[in-house]
């Protein structure tokens, strides 16, 4: 690529960094609105007593009706904004490869899915609210875990297909360097498969997806094209390196402590508000207005911590992959290609990196990367 074709990348990036973070905090705002309205038109309270109505003593049918109608109720009103977001915005920049067809079917597919998540949730936590009203904010951290657990279990072979197709890596040379370079870290996977992004993105990506003996490396038929050998394995390497440092406990131990800390505030919050608010208690139904934003505000609070802690471990990555490589080039090399073809702003705004973003920039990972290479 050549210096003004880099220099106009650059300038996109910023733009479609810009673009994003305001659309990031237009829905923040339309989440908080949706939630304030529906609660404070009495649409919670009147959705709740009509289907007990109609449900009579099945509270858990009532409330699965409930939760189902609220979260598509919602999708419908954020309908407008999930498009721009998602297609339109992704289209103007050149990074949607779907047609609308193709990307609203994908838009379905997740709405069903988010609606089965949301079902199994909030049916669990308010049965926990009914049955242990004392200290169901603890089985909720619990619950948490297991709910995290079995969804990166189950991700790569029941959901990451639904919406990408996987095939084995063929490509004999790549694999057998591929899972040396597992084996060497002390990983064992189930295979190296092809992930099929080129027909609906032109953004690349590779990851270590699963757990135990759904563990597998998936590397994007977009990174395979136009990266070398070597980027792709530093590219992997950086992901190896999250499980050699063990960063999936350590985010899960750091997890269940936000948990566990959300939900006894909510406890306490619930405690007060619920009959304030007219509710039969904690468990009714009715307050899940109220439920879902405290966990959002709290999720919102908290995001920060959450980023800085995620920032450190892929420093700690990078590292891993330089000292893997023995080299920092194959990995700088890797994140600079990265940077303009996903459209990643090389050096955003320090508070906005603070807030917002999980990763590091890319200009200050590569000189962290430079930094750690090993010298002599």
């Amino acid at each position: 690529m050549t210096p003004v074709a880099s220099a106009d990348r650059a300038r996109q990036a910023r733009e479609y960094e810009s673009l994003r973070n305001r659309l990031f905090v237009v829905r923040l705002l339309l989440t908080a609105l949706t939630l304030a309205l529906f609660h404070f038109s009495g649409g919670s309270a009147q959705l709740a007593a009509g289907l007990r109505a109609h449900c009579g003593a099945w509270w858990p049918v009532s409330n699965g009706l409930y939760v189902l109608t609220a979260v598509f109720g919602f999708a419908a009103f954020s309908f407008p904004l999930s498009f721009y977001e998602e297609y339109a915005l992704e289209s103007r920049y050149g990074l949607n490869r779907q047609t609308f067809g193709g990307w609203l079917w994908d838009y379905v597919k997740g709405l069903l899915l988010e609606l089965a998540l949301a079902l199994v949730f909030f049916e669990v936590l308010y049965a926990l609210l009914r049955w242990a009203p004392d200290g169901w904010w603890l089985l909720a951290t619990v619950f948490y875990v297991v709910f995290s657990v079995g969804l990166s279990a189950i991700a790569p072979v029941l959901i990451m297909p639904l919406f990408h197709k996987f095939e084995p890596l063929d490509n004999p040379e790549l694999v057998a360097r591929v899972t040396e370079f597992a084996q060497r870290a002390g990983l064992q996977v189930t295979g190296v498969f092809r992930w099929g992004l080129a027909e609906k993105t032109a953004t690349a990506n590779a990851a270590l997806a699963g757990l135990g003996r759904t563990r597998r490396i998936i590397l994007g038929d977009t990174l395979l094209t136009g990266y070398s050998t070597e980027e792709i394995l530093a590219v992997l390497a950086h992901e190896l390196g999250h499980q050699r440092h063990h960063d999936l406990t350590r985010l899960l131990v750091v997890g269940t402590a936000l948990a566990g800390l959300g939900f006894w505030l909510l406890h306490l919050v619930l405690e007060k508000l619920s009959a304030a608010a007219g509710f039969a208690g904690a468990a009714d139904i009715a307050g899940f207005p109220i439920l879902v934003f405290c966990l959002f505000l709290f999720s919102l609070v908290t995001m920060p911590l959450v980023n800085w802690y995620s920032r450190r471990r892929e420093y700690a990555a990078d590292a891993y992959a330089v000292a893997t490589l023995g080299a920092a080039a194959p990995l700088v090399t890797a994140l600079d290609k990265l940077a303009l073809q996903n459209l990643d702003d090389r050096e955003p705004a320090a508070w906005i990196e603070f807030l917002l973003h999980s990763h590091p920039s890319i200009a200050r990972r590569v000189a962290a990367a430079r930094a750690a290479e090993p010298h002599g």
